[in-house]
């Protein structure tokens, strides 16, 4: 009984940090995508004319893209944690 308990016990140890050493991997490819992508949105945003990104500063685009660029990151961050965590 104990030689059944100790392989049970050793099996869910290795499959935890297999899932947990995927995870990692995953949410840092997620992560570097994301950030590569907001990059690009900066680059577009700042390549456009002075009187187009005053009118947009007036109408509060920078803000909204802030708030929106967190969020993505904020979602991943906790979908990722709550994988890792092996939390259903």
């Amino acid at each position: 009984m104990t030689k059944i308990l100790q392989w049970l016990i050793t099996y869910a140890i290795i499959r935890a940090m297999v899932s947990i050493g995927l995870g990692i991997v995953t949410y840092a490819a997620v992560i570097l995508a994301i950030k590569n992508a907001i990059g690009a949105a900066k680059d577009a945003y700042n390549t456009m004319p002075l009187q187009v990104l005053n009118f947009l500063a007036l109408a509060g685009v920078p803000e909204f893209l802030g708030i929106i660029c967190g969020a993505v990151i904020a979602r991943t961050t906790l979908v990722f944690v709550k994988r890792i965590a092996l939390i259903n």
